[in-house]
């Protein structure tokens, strides 16, 4: 497929909603390449260059053991020579990647050295609500200790700050980084495996900096409607990133931890990758494909060969529409052409070429009981009607009810001059501490349909796994099929969800937008699980 076609259909408006996209974000079988004759001069590969790809320190705690995170201010150099102050775990922008094992219990630390509130989440760990620290708020000079005991299959996930009203100013900062959960009962030969050789840890991210290289943010009003996006990539927090891997097969570990940016991801020289895992572990057999949409919160584990030598990861830029009321706005990206994220210089080492096993040990699927409850969750941004705003408490004076904060798709249908910020909602209702909007029962499988008729948007469930039955009424995509918590929603997905964790109404389970501003303004949900 000629590269100009497959960008038009990567870069359409939410390109991948269309058939045709569709199509092209499936697998592709591609005939092998025809070696040159000997007769012909080879073309000359320019040599790539960027920075090098800053890995953080891998941190592997043992049974019984205490690891912190240290949420402190740092120095780092997004441009050389421009030291700017940021925040981080352990000193550092983003923290170490924290490796942990499945049968084993460990403490989880976390110090407050900041001059501020902060917490943690375990983005995708499947722990009771209790010792996740979404809801905590550790304050400056404080800390706070949670046990977490491992029961779930080899994935890869992330940690960061989820206090709201600061959640894009602290992923902005970097207070974030990698989760990875091993399996030792369930070991994959032919995978790579060798952490910073051939297994990476790829931290995605974009900022937009000012003339001291410094990240600025600026939540405005058009933020809070769909999101912050830079126009500058970040990797591990490395500006412009090239990492040297060897000739064969490497794994790598993909996690989106911008604020609103999706990427849609390809390589420059189109070659083909196997996709093996989703959010919460491996497919049952690798996927070839050579294209893969990547929205905040999400992560995916991918295989590229590199044995026909380096290759750039690309993405088009995140145009997207902005649908409110009877208008449909086309907001355009910072970034107005396909950019790169990182490249790979491919370099010879001497080990043996191992293609990836044909069956992965995927965690099964969870079967649809035929009288499942059936929920459904609408995402929406609009303004409150005039006596209303943003933080009214729209709970209800009846047991069990909940009123709804009056809200406009447009501002252009309220009195002129009418002040306020837009909204989030979640079934027009904006997240309150303390209240409870649904309550689950322990055990129980789920139909949850979530609608998105204002924009695309993430959607992640904390506590949970789930599998996506449809994406706007027809199948998954390739990297929708396997075990997940957080879904991009185009239109609308359904979900499949299995609650095997506890959560009580002192400290339940969240789900909320993954874009940092909309969790921020409001769209986010508590229930329980008893």
């Amino acid at each position: 497929m000629p590269l100009s076609r497959r960008l038009f259909m990567l870069a359409s408006a939410s390109a991948l909603a269309f058939p045709d996209a569709a199509f092209a974000a499936r697998h592709h079988p591609r005939p092998k390449k025809t070696r040159q004759s000997p007769k012909v001069a080879p073309t000359p590969v320019a040599k790539l260059t960027g920075n090098p790809l800053k890995l953080p320190p891998l941190v592997e705690p043992k049974a019984g053991e205490t690891w912190e995170l240290t949420a402190a201010t740092a120095s780092h150099e997004f441009v050389a020579g421009k030291p700017v102050d940021v925040a981080g775990y352990g000193g550092t922008y983003l923290g170490p990647a924290i490796r942990l094992k499945r049968g084993e219990t460990t403490t989880a630390r976390l110090a407050n050295t900041l001059n501020r509130p902060t917490n943690v989440h375990f983005h995708g760990l499947l722990v009771d609500s209790a010792a996740d620290g979404a809801l905590a708020s550790v304050a400056p000079g404080t800390s706070w200790e949670t046990s977490l005991a491992v029961d779930q299959p080899a994935a890869t996930l992330w940690y960061h700050a989820a206090l709201r009203g600061q959640i894009g100013a602290d992923l902005t900062d970097g207070l974030a980084g990698m989760l990875i959960v091993e399996d030792p009962a369930a070991p994959v030969a032919g995978l790579p495996n060798t952490y910073g050789v051939d297994d990476f840890p790829l931290m995605l991210q974009d900022a937009t900096l000012d003339d001291a290289g410094r990240p600025v943010y600026q939540p405005t009003t058009e933020a809070r409607e769909h999101g912050v996006r830079g126009d500058r990539i970040l990797v591990n927090g490395t500006l412009d990133a090239l990492v040297k891997v060897p000739q064969r097969p490497v794994r790598l570990r993909l996690v989106n931890a911008a604020k609103a940016r999706v990427f849609r991801i390809f390589l420059d020289d189109e070659r083909s990758f196997q996709l093996i895992a989703t959010d919460g572990g491996y497919l049952a057999e690798p996927a070839e494909i050579d294209t893969l949409v990547l929205a905040p919160g999400e992560r995916v584990e991918i295989v590229i060969d590199f044995a026909d030598g380096s290759a750039s990861m690309m993405s088009t830029p995140d145009d997207h529409d902005l649908r409110l009321g009877g208008r449909v706005q086309r907001l355009s990206d910072k970034l107005d052409k396909p950019f790169r994220i990182i490249a790979f210089e491919a370099e010879k080492d001497g080990k043996p070429h191992v293609d990836a096993p044909e069956r992965l040990p995927a965690p099964p699927a969870p079967v649809q009981p035929a009288d499942a409850r059936r929920r459904r969750f609408v995402l929406d941004v609009g303004w409150p009607q005039p006596g209303h705003d943003a933080g009214d408490d729209v709970s209800s004076d009846v047991p069990g009810k909940e009123s709804r904060l009056p809200v406009v798709a447009s501002k252009a249908a309220l009195p002129t001059g009418t002040p306020g910020l837009p909204v989030a909602t979640i079934n027009k209702s904006v997240y309150a501490a303390g209240r409870i909007n649904d309550a689950v029962t322990f055990g129980t499988t789920e139909l949850w349909e979530i609608v998105a008729p204002a924009m695309t948007l993430p959607f992640h469930v904390a506590g949970v796994q789930f599998r996506v039955i449809s994406e706007d009424g027809g199948p998954p995509r390739a990297w929708n099929r396997g075990p997940k918590d957080t879904v991009f929603v185009e239109t609308s997905v359904e979900l499949l969800v299995s609650f095997s964790r506890h959560a009580s109404a002192a400290r339940p389970f969240l789900y909320a937008s993954g874009i940092a501003e909309e969790e921020d303004a409001g769209m986010m949900g508590a229930f329980t699980v008893e």
